[in-house]
């Protein structure tokens, strides 16, 4: 009976010590099974981030494209942009040439008519002068007796250049008249102070034609 329980606890002892095979084989799979968990959690966070990388892919070759676009738009602007500022520089060059050119034509118009109004100035101031002696001289020379000296000396006021060479002779021939008159005492009654006084008809006429012109 002793012998019989003695070799049931050494089957007994036996079945339950486990080798060091079953261990190595022990320890082995729980390698296997934390290698598994792990190699899954390793696949679920690359495929996250694989997901992540063809998201920004996408996004990336989107916003590249997009750019691209844009800088092809911008550089057709630019080069646009460079002919119109190489049109206005020329039409800028142009238009200061025409005012420098339009500068000089006005200064020189300017310089003629300044002389003009110049000139104008003094025809008419010569004009006002001959026309106030011619005025004077008529009134002189309407009196019945008058003063001989006085007339000729408001004649000789009214510029020469001013009157027609056929009145500039008339008066020379009626301002030396008056001088010959003048040597001769012509102041008194006689038959050629008649004709002088005729002669004086005639010139108030042509004075008065003169002052009209």
């Amino acid at each position: 009976m002793r012998v019989a329980c003695f070799i049931a606890g050494v089957v007994a002892a036996s079945a339950v010590e486990v080798t060091p095979v079953q261990k190595v084989i022990q320890l082995m799979n729980g390698m296997l099974e934390k290698g598994k968990k792990e190699k899954h959690e390793e696949q679920v966070q690359f495929a996250a981030y694989k997901q992540f990388c063809d998201d920004t892919s996408v996004e990336k070759a989107r916003a590249i494209k997009e750019a691209s676009e844009q800088i092809e738009s911008l550089e057709a602007l630019i080069g646009k942009c460079e002919a119109t500022i190489e049109k206005r520089t020329k039409e800028i060059a142009q238009l200061d040439e025409d005012i420098s050119v339009y500068e000089g034509d006005l200064k020189a118009t300017t310089a003629v008519r300044k002389m003009e109004h110049n000139d104008y100035q003094a025809t008419h101031k010569d004009y006002t002068e001959s026309v106030d002696a011619l005025t004077a001289a008529i009134a002189i020379i309407k009196k019945k007796a008058y003063d001989r000296k006085q007339a000729a000396s408001m004649l000789l006021q009214v510029k020469q250049d001013l009157v027609p060479a056929h009145a500039r002779r008339v008066l020379d021939a009626f301002l030396a008249t008056t001088e010959t008159a003048e040597d001769v005492g012509l102041d008194v009654s006689a038959p050629e102070a008649n004709a002088y006084e005729s002669h004086s008809g005639g010139i108030i006429d042509m004075l008065e034609k003169l002052k009209d012109k």
